[in-house]
């Protein structure tokens, strides 16, 4: 489903959104506003106290996700909702600690009945074989993703356990937009498109309609974090605001 997705579209920028800021209930308009603006699917962050994959944007956003109250049981609480209300596919963006609290398997096949279609774990174990088998039992894409450090070696492995589509990591170092997309990043995607028949989107340091037209040359889809969540976090009305990112960026509705 959420290969299709992103074949199909004419446009592929896919938005994250922290869930739960600043509330849970506004979260919901915002992936509904994300939705009707034209996103390929939508990534949903789990807020987590110790995200070694963001920078400074997406940590502070899962900070005050935190403090006003996030908590899992209400992301399930919601889920349903929102995956009955958007046309496009939801993917879940946690570490892995807040997926295990429960137990790894329940928690995946619980994210299924309630409407996800994918999840993406940064901090999976290097020997991601027993996940990924978990996730395909719940009926989940494992989204992987690939640095540009990752030997190509280390590629083939990755993308023969992933499903959906392979992330493919922008830059070195931690998410946050960027002014310049490193020279490499065209030549990296296409040796990973060599290794599979999965969409490849790029995604980390993403800030702008130029850089995702750039993106979208070459790859199958760009994926758009900090640079949102910064404006939503600023907004008045975040549901608007995101309508406006997306409309900046060039989606297509």
């Amino acid at each position: 489903m959420i290969s299709k997705a992103i074949l199909e579209s004419r446009r592929a920028v896919i938005p994250y959104v922290t869930a739960g800021l600043p509330d849970m209930k506004t979260t919901g308009r915002i992936i509904q506003a994300l939705d009707r603006a034209g996103a390929a699917a939508i990534e949903i962050g789990v807020p987590f106290s110790d995200p070694m994959a963001d920078g400074p944007v997406l940590q502070q956003a899962s900070q005050r996700a935190i403090g006003a109250g996030f908590k899992m049981e209400a992301l399930f609480e919601h889920l349903p909702h929102w995956a009955a209300v958007c046309r496009v596919p939801l993917i879940i963006m946690s570490y892995i600690n807040p997926l295990m609290r429960h137990g790894l398997a329940p928690t995946l096949r619980r994210l299924k009945t309630s409407g996800v279609s994918g999840v993406i774990i940064p901090d999976e174990p290097a020997d991601a074989g027993i996940l990924f088998g978990l996730a395909q039992d719940a009926g989940l894409d494992l989204i992987r993703l690939v640095a540009p450090t990752t030997p190509a070696d280390r590629q083939r492995e990755i993308v023969a356990q992933c499903r959906g589509f392979v992330y493919a990591v922008a830059v070195k170092g931690v998410t946050g937009a960027r002014t310049i997309m490193p020279p490499e990043l065209q030549d990296n995607v296409r040796a990973v498109k060599a290794l599979t028949d999965l969409p490849v989107c790029v995604g980390f340091g993403v800030g702008s309609a130029a850089q995702v037209d750039a993106i979208l040359g070459f790859a199958d889809g760009a994926i758009v974090g900090s640079f949102l969540m910064e404006r939503l976090m600023q907004a008045e009305d975040p549901e608007a605001a995101a309508a406006e990112v997306m409309r900046a960026l060039g989606a297509v509705s």
